[in-house]
């Protein structure tokens, strides 16, 4: 046998349930689902959402506070709120740097993974789900923050991973896009926000045509732009 056969008896590690409760709401944080000034639902409410006790989702809220995720407000306009980034966009720009291999892999995953779920979203897509990502499109022109803006691209880029119809692809298209939270959050927005509207506008009308080849090709050139964007960072530029 290749591997130890008395590792498959070890027993298993299982997270407490407050922990699954964070990973969870700090990857729908880097995937923009909570965007920085938004409120969570109330605990009465989202504790069963999510199908955990109040004490537990308590638990969870307090240890993303610690982490700078979230704050909490007394009074009656309060409630958890999603923090956005303390640092400065320099100090954002000097952590990406120091992860550039495993960015510049990430960047490439996504390429690939990303111009996959186009090519196979075009014969797939749904009216509704092409009328949701227009949605998405003018979300974007009209975002105004960092938050805004990383809500907007990437519901955009998860509607159309879930419209390839293949859900190890949707998953390694939303793992990357959690993954790229720190590296986009480096770039100036305000700078890409034309040239990203004019790269989704050009990977919709793909979709719209149900052109799998167009669709590739315009999310390629489309997550090319951004990734020279990130390489000028990488670079120290």
């Amino acid at each position: 046998m290749s591997h130890d056969a008395a590792n498959d008896n070890e027993p298993l590690t299982v997270a407490p349930a407050y922990a699954v409760v964070v990973d969870h709401l700090r990857r729908a944080i880097h995937l923009g689902r909570y965007a920085p000034g938004e409120k969570l639902p109330p605990e009465r409410v989202f504790a069963p959402q999510l199908g955990v006790s109040r004490v537990t989702l308590r638990e969870a809220i307090r240890v993303l506070e610690g982490e700078g995720y979230l704050t909490t407000r007394r009074g009656a306009t309060g409630g958890v709120i999603v923090l956005g980034h303390d640092a400065s966009r320099e100090e954002l720009r000097e952590r990406v740097r120091e992860r550039r291999e495993e960015i510049v892999a990430l960047l490439e995953f996504r390429l690939v993974n990303e111009r996959l779920a186009a090519e196979r979203a075009a014969a797939r897509i749904s009216p509704a789900a092409l009328d949701a990502l227009a949605e998405t499109v003018d979300a974007l022109r009209a975002s105004e923050s960092i938050g805004a803006f990383r809500q907007a691209d990437s519901a955009f880029h998860l509607e159309i991973a879930a419209a390839a119809d293949c859900e190890l692809l949707r998953r390694a298209v939303e793992d990357a896009r959690a993954a790229m939270f720190l590296p986009l959050d480096a770039l100036e927005y305000e700078v890409m926000l034309s040239a990203t509207v004019r790269g989704h506008v050009k990977v919709l009308d793909a979709l719209r045509a149900g052109d799998g080849a167009a669709a590739a090709r315009a999310m390629a050139a489309h997550l090319r732009a951004t990734n020279r964007e990130l390489d000028a960072i990488l670079a120290g530029a």
